[in-house]
């Protein structure tokens, strides 16, 4: 039987590709031991795989980051908020996996900033007040510095 395979949606095929560029970026550049798609045990004997994952000499944690393609113009705050508290908790389970949470630096990274600057700024907040630094992949270091 022939079957046409289907094909993958615009926003899946560039998540996949972003995020296996950061991927990239990070194993090229990053100081350290750097594990791309590190299996960890999570709470309630679930198993996940953290999207980056830096150490020092095998050892201690110096970074997890997790690399989301989240499409922030077209959400409503709410689900802005919905959103950010989910990737958050996700981001945490996997620190709260590892044996010390000591010098664990956590990250999430998007490819672009929305458009509209409040809820860029509700939505850097809302991982701020979770801990979790944003990186957006379209915005220069020194733009970021200035903000």
């Amino acid at each position: 039987m022939n079957r046409k395979k289907k094909s993958e949606p615009q926003q899946l095929r560039a998540g996949r590709a972003f995020h296996r560029q950061v991927q990239a970026d990070w194993k090229t550049q990053a100081q350290g031991d750097v594990e791309i798609e590190k299996t960890t045990k999570m709470p309630a004997s679930k198993a996940g795989r953290m999207d980056v994952f830096v150490s020092e000499d095998g050892s201690e944690v110096r970074a997890i980051v997790e690399i989301k393609h989240s499409d922030w113009d077209k959400m409503t705050p709410a689900a802005v908020r919905r959103n950010v508290k989910r990737q958050a908790r996700q981001v945490w389970r996997y620190i709260e996996s590892q044996e010390s949470l000591d010098g664990i630096c956590p990250g999430i990274a998007f490819p672009k900033r929305p458009k509209d600057t409040q809820q860029l700024k509700q939505i850097e907040e809302l991982f701020e007040e979770e801990g979790i630094p944003v990186v957006w992949e379209d915005e220069p270091v020194e733009e970021r510095k200035a903000r």
